[in-house]
């Protein structure tokens, strides 16, 4: 489980690091854009692009971010609660959790195979939508197992057996 968890760990790193490159590019593109603007020479297609970016950023920050615990947590309420009521509680929410993604995933990748049979592709610089949608679909599911694998390690207090 060890193997399992660090692989997944360094999955979600990857994820990670590309939204931080995808980040990175609409910055840069934002100023270029708006320095070439000025001069009268706008980048054609740079808001398609900027978020088809967003969707990259928001979407492969999730599973890192999930396993790192940057989130926010509102458990003012939970820790009024006996320690094994707080353990079924953030057992139950993370199983949920789990397979929320898991079938946002599923929808994924079914919305994904439908783009692909109706070749769907953006207005302006006609980029197709289906990798986009089939990244975030790997991102969905990347992050259900990182919810399993915390699952996992919860009721296991915190050991990988």
């Amino acid at each position: 489980m060890k193997r399992f968890a660090a692989l997944i760990q360094r999955l979600d790193l990857s994820l990670h690091v590309i939204a931080g490159l995808g980040l990175a590019f609409m910055i840069l593109l934002t100023l270029t854009d708006v320095l070439m603007r000025s001069l009268g020479k706008p980048i054609v297609g740079s808001m398609e692009l900027v978020c088809f970016s967003g969707a990259i950023v928001v979407g492969f920050a999730i599973p890192y971010s999930s396993l790192a615990q940057v989130h926010i947590f509102v458990d003012f309420l939970v820790k009024r609660l006996p320690p094994s009521w707080s353990l079924s509680l953030k057992a139950l929410t993370t199983s949920i959790g789990s397979l929320l993604f898991l079938l946002i995933g599923y929808h994924f990748i079914l919305y994904g195979l439908d783009l692909i049979r109706t070749g769907e592709v953006s207005a302006g610089l006609k980029i197709p939508y289906y990798p986009i949608t089939f990244g975030l679909a790997l991102s969905c599911l990347l992050e259900s197992v990182t919810l399993l694998c915390q699952l996992i390690k919860l009721l296991g207090r915190g050991r990988y057996d």
